[in-house]
């Protein structure tokens, strides 16, 4: 309850503020970038910013932006960025893990959207059908907010404050399933890290190497595509699986990226340009993925640092320790 009054109410109110004065107004900076350019993408990533939390309303969006005339490119640096970099996303998991991990994840999809503006170009991918070059007849349900043209009007108006509290109970309405779902997941997971087979299971390779990096990053987009999860559901079990050391720092970073390949969104993929091609994107979305994890351990390494949290087995041990002092 003290985190709630202190951090998460104002937080949520904070990230209503920015989103109802800049959703619609980054969005209407990217309509007329139709070219693959640097500023195209950034701008692209500054509206994900302030997109929605819920994995189908970013979907909706990054498909307007292709059916409006953009390039796949755009596309899916909005969408990247719109389930790794939204306010709400990032605001969770600093207070589930730490602000490291959560600045870490913003440089993860960096690299991520970086190596996806490289590697679409050589791809050459297209629709099946004209669905992805015809223009886009109305704006995406992102975008059914009221318009505020001044901060002003938005702080001091009855209207601004029912808008406020209106989008933060959708946005939580919209997330809480998946949260709950990730919770009741989590708590699974921290159970099974008490038991001695667990223990093992994540000792194989051993924290911190060369070789438990790779492995961490290549297997967790996959844990993450099977849990079935949208973003904010994914961010209880990252927490456990970090804590019990099921996944190392790499591995939280990539399993948060996947969420561009949830199974539904792999559907819509091979839907849109056919079972070949849509695995192609998606493996490469994998890749980057993949890359994005290690690229961020590797950006924070640059400065000698690396994430860290004490793990299951060593706070077992520092309670056993206290626990003998007051015996």
């Amino acid at each position: 309850m003290t985190l709630f009054y202190t951090v998460w109410g104002p937080g949520f109110i904070v990230a209503a503020l920015l989103t109802l004065r800049l959703r619609r107004l980054t969005w209407e900076r990217l309509r007329p970038s139709l070219l693959i350019t640097p500023l195209a993408i950034w701008r692209a990533i500054h509206a994900g910013i302030v997109g929605s939390a819920d994995r189908e309303k970013s979907w909706q969006a990054a498909w307007g932006l292709f059916a409006g005339g953009h390039s796949l490119t755009t596309s899916l640096a909005y969408l990247i960025a719109s389930r790794n970099m939204t306010i709400h996303f990032l605001a969770i998991f600093a207070l589930s893990l730490g602000a490291e991990f959560a600045v870490g994840q913003v440089l993860g999809a960096f690299v991520m959207i970086g190596l996806v503006a490289l590697g679409l170009p050589w791809l050459q991918l297209k629709p099946l059908t004209a669905t992805g070059t015809t223009v886009e007849q109305r704006p995406p349900s992102v975008l059914s907010l009221p318009v505020f043209p001044s901060w002003r009007t938005l702080l001091f108006s009855w209207k601004g404050w029912r808008a406020l509290l209106g989008f933060i109970g959708q946005e939580t309405w919209r997330f809480t399933p998946t949260l709950t779902a990730g919770i009741g997941l989590g708590g699974i997971i921290f159970a099974a890290g008490l038991q001695s087979w667990w223990i093992i299971f994540a000792g194989i390779v051993g924290p911190g190497t060369l070789a438990s990096d790779l492995i961490n990053s290549l297997v967790s987009p996959a844990i993450s595509m099977a849990m079935f999860l949208s973003p904010v559901g994914n961010l209880p079990v990252i927490h456990a699986l970090f804590k019990t050391d099921g996944l190392s720092y790499p591995g939280i970073i990539s399993f948060c990226l996947a969420s561009s390949i949830h199974p539904q969104d792999v559907r819509i993929y091979v839907r849109t340009f056919g079972r070949r091609q849509g695995l192609i994107l998606v493996g490469l979305l994998y890749g980057t993925a993949v890359l994005g994890g290690l690229g961020s351990t590797w950006i924070y390494a640059m400065f000698g640092f690396r994430p860290h949290l004490p793990p299951l087995e060593l706070m077992k041990q520092l309670l056993t320790t206290f626990g003998s002092l007051f015996k």
